[in-house]
């Protein structure tokens, strides 16, 4: 499932299914946050396992944010992208997304198994922001929370 945690208020929340098949239900979690006076707009998505369905399933992301985020917004789009060899990105960037990265970390932070890391399956997009900082809590805490590590993002605005 989606989720999204936010210490600032929330506008209305909306859910967009982005199923490729019946055998794999994903959705997208579209909530506007109003933050330092600013109105951003956050996804939540969790995409398939199998390759051609991600790829789909980023054409329908790509669409939805033409139809439902305003282009004068900044964005954040966030989740479980299942894209073991980052093959996703050409198609975030076409979307007027880039991918938040730091210097010594350019493939990304490691999150899945939570158990063990060893890949990065878990990404930030963003649009109108710019990435200071990104790293993954550690422990048996966060372990035993979920199949992946979560993924924090230290944004400001571009």
């Amino acid at each position: 499932g989606n989720a999204l945690l936010s210490r600032w208020p929330l506008g209305d929340i909306g859910h967009h299914d982005v199923s490729d098949h019946r055998f794999e239900q994903r959705g997208l979690l579209h909530v506007p946050v109003q933050w330092q006076g600013e109105e951003v707009h956050t996804i939540v998505a969790h995409f398939g396992l199998i390759h051609a369905s991600r790829m789909r399933q980023a054409e329908k992301l790509a669409e939805y944010i033409r139809r439902c985020v305003p282009a004068d917004r900044p964005l954040i789009v966030a989740g479980d992208f299942n894209d073991w060899c980052a093959r996703l990105d050409p198609s975030m960037f076409a979307a007027g997304l880039q991918r938040s990265a730091v210097a010594e970390l350019p493939r990304g932070p490691l999150t899945y198994p939570s158990r063990l890391p060893l890949f990065a399956l878990d990404r930030v997009y963003v649009r109108g922001l710019r990435c200071t900082g990104l790293f993954v809590p550690r422990g048996p805490v966060w372990a035993r929370m979920s199949d992946h590590l979560p993924l924090v993002a230290e944004l400001e605005l571009a």
